[in-house]
């Protein structure tokens, strides 16, 4: 079975987005990184005042409204799916990875 804080059909509220994505996750890793920026879209759960204010002790890089998706990691995976596919196991991704001259992440060469 599948946890809610995983399962991608899960209805994400704001207040779950702080409970299982902000607090346990972002906060820590923030704190372990100075000078670090987070980046979020404008989802619902991102923009609401719970979120907001959960991300008050962090920097945040403003993000405008009604902007397009200009989020560079959109484009570095349309690119690395455009080389390595859409692999359906691991033994294919490393595979590709292997096809492709890249390495996957911790791997060797």
């Amino acid at each position: 079975m599948v946890t809610p804080s995983i399962d991608p059909w899960h209805h994400k509220t704001a207040q779950w987005y702080v409970d299982a994505v902000l607090q346990p996750h972002v906060l820590p890793l923030m704190q372990r990184l100075p000078g670090a920026i987070f980046q979020q879209d404008n989802t619902r759960p991102h923009t609401a005042k719970v979120s907001q204010d959960c991300l008050c002790t962090i920097t945040a890089l403003p993000w405008p409204k009604r902007s397009l998706d200009l989020s560079p990691i959109e484009h570095i995976w349309d690119h690395l799916g455009q080389r390595v596919g859409h692999p359906t196991s691991l033994n294919e991704l490393e595979q590709c990875f292997s096809n492709c001259g890249a390495r996957p992440p911790g791997g060797a060469r």
